[in-house]
């Protein structure tokens, strides 16, 4: 085989890229919108809602959850389980002080009782 063979995968010699050099040098222009700028965008929107009988103004996405929310108080099971997903998911992890009100006192008392114990080292097996 020489130098010159040229094929799939193999262009030739002068073909190639130099050292440095890339292939796209234009590249991806700057402020290029993906899928997730556009929706937020497009969600960010204003659109007039009439509301017993005022009209106000929100955006694209607190409408579509008032129409969620609106078919889930008739009875669209769907929508319901989907609002409840929703709220589970954006709620926050549970504190400290809601897991410590889990631990009545009682148990509190053993629990300090035995960390009082490992901490001095002064009874070993006495039990």
């Amino acid at each position: 085989m020489s130098e010159d063979d040229t094929g799939y995968a193999r262009p030739p010699k002068g073909h190639q890229f130099k050292p440095g050099q890339s292939g796209n040098p234009g590249g991806r222009p700057k402020g290029a919108r993906n899928l997730r700028a556009d929706l937020t965008q497009m969600m960010k929107k204003h659109v007039l809602v009439r509301e017993n009988g005022k009209q106000r103004r929100i955006t694209r996405q607190e409408a579509m959850l008032l129409s969620l929310y609106d078919k889930a108080l008739h009875g669209d099971v769907k929508a319901a389980v989907s609002i409840i997903n929703m709220i589970t998911k954006l709620e926050p992890p549970p504190t400290d002080q809601s897991r410590s009100e889990l631990v009545s006192e009682a148990d509190r008392a053993i629990i300090e009782d035995f960390l009082r114990r490992h901490r001095d080292g002064t009874e070993g097996g006495d039990s």
